[in-house]
């Protein structure tokens, strides 16, 4: 049987999608309402075991069949990108190539991400056969049911819910508070919370254990992450343990209405996303001052504990602390102390190797904050 480990990384990418990938794999990215190892979890079986797959792959009906009917010690291959090969041990020299007629959905940039998440909230969402009248009791409105799952366990108080444009996912212990208001396609995903008045915009995915309040649109949130107050994210990516202070609000659109540009890791410059909307592309463990304003396309690092009266500039190396311009290193120590103590409160397991891997990040982005 084939294993999902086996869905590997690419440095080029992994460096393209920095900071997410610091704390994680390519197959550990959030796409709609699961992880992309996830969507690959149910072909195991039909997947030679010696098929090796770069992580950031989508699986499709398409790319399927191509891996069942690749050869021993062949690689497929998507422009000059490698997508999958079959070897006996992984490996980067590939001699044997198949080229793949059908573009394949994998993400190379972060900008990617927001659009899978798109055509992941459509794919991905299985509507249960909603009873309204069983919420109507507890004040909530529900347009078009049918286009719903909620699971039995979430608690709707006082919400609405408009799926009329777009399905909508409500997981297991979801608590949607008074005042709510939800426009599919969105997805709330288990054990999240949402406060008073919260409004949720379409294409939204909020992952497992956060909590939100204000107005998010177009947005990803990964695992554990807190924006409880008002303010504004639109088009953004928020990585796993944040904490967004009261009215913290990101400019999503240029008042020119040019593509927005966002700093790339790989290259160390300012890359065009070919896009005219993009918010914050934000990593683990950062934590933000109330009023705290970002500009668009503005890039944050990990573990990093900012805030700033002005719009902070549009890169945040990781593990940068203060109130701008005043800002100095964060120390590595205090950093550490504080990413288990998030973790703590998110009642997840810290991980052993926490320490050595922020001191990566300190090494990695040392001319960054310099």
């Amino acid at each position: 049987m084939w294993n999902t480990e086996r869905l590997v990384d690419d440095g080029q990418i992994c460096l393209q999608l920095r900071p997410l990938t610091y704390m994680r794999k390519l197959r550990e990215l959030w796409v709609g309402l699961q992880t992309i190892e996830a969507k690959w979890m149910p072909y195991r079986k039909d997947i030679p075991a010696d098929t090796y797959i770069l992580g950031s792959v989508l699986p499709s009906p398409s790319l399927l069949n191509s891996l069942l009917q690749l050869p021993e010690e062949t690689a497929l291959y998507w422009n000059k990108q490698w997508i999958a090969y079959r070897a006996a041990a992984p490996s980067t020299n590939h001699t044997n190539i198949h080229y793949l007629q059908d573009q394949p959905a994998y993400i190379q940039y972060p900008e990617d991400l927001l659009a899978a998440n798109h055509q992941a909230l459509h794919a991905d969402i299985e509507p249960n056969n909603v009873d309204p009248a069983r919420y109507t009791a507890h004040g909530t409105t529900i347009i078009h049911p049918h286009n719903c799952y909620i699971d039995p366990s979430a608690q709707l108080n006082g919400t609405i819910l408009d799926a009329s444009h777009g399905p909508i996912h409500i997981g297991a212990n979801v608590n949607l508070q008074i005042g709510t208001c939800i426009q599919g396609p969105a997805a709330i995903l288990e054990g999240s919370v949402t406060n008073l008045g919260t409004k949720i915009r379409p294409l939204t995915t909020i992952g497992p254990g956060c909590k939100v309040g204000g107005e998010i649109s177009a947005s990803l949130f990964f695992p554990y992450s807190n924006k409880a107050h008002e303010g504004f994210i639109g088009n953004s990516i928020i990585g796993s343990f944040c904490n967004l202070g009261a009215l913290t609000t990101c400019s999503n659109v240029r008042n020119d209405l040019k593509n927005v540009l966002i700093y790339d890791y790989h290259t160390n410059e300012l890359r065009d996303t070919k896009s005219g909307s993009f918010g914050i592309l934000m990593g683990d463990f950062v934590s933000t001052g109330i009023h705290t304003k970002f500009n668009t396309g503005t890039v944050v690092g990990n573990h990093c504990n900012i805030s700033g009266s002005q719009f902070l500039p549009k890169f945040v190396p990781s593990l940068t602390w203060g109130e701008y311009p005043q800002v100095k290193p964060y120390r590595k120590d205090r950093a550490a102390e504080n990413a288990a103590a998030w973790i703590r409160a998110k009642k997840q397991e810290i991980l052993e190797n926490l320490p050595s891997i922020i001191e990566q990040i300190w090494k990695e982005e040392a001319n960054a904050r310099n």
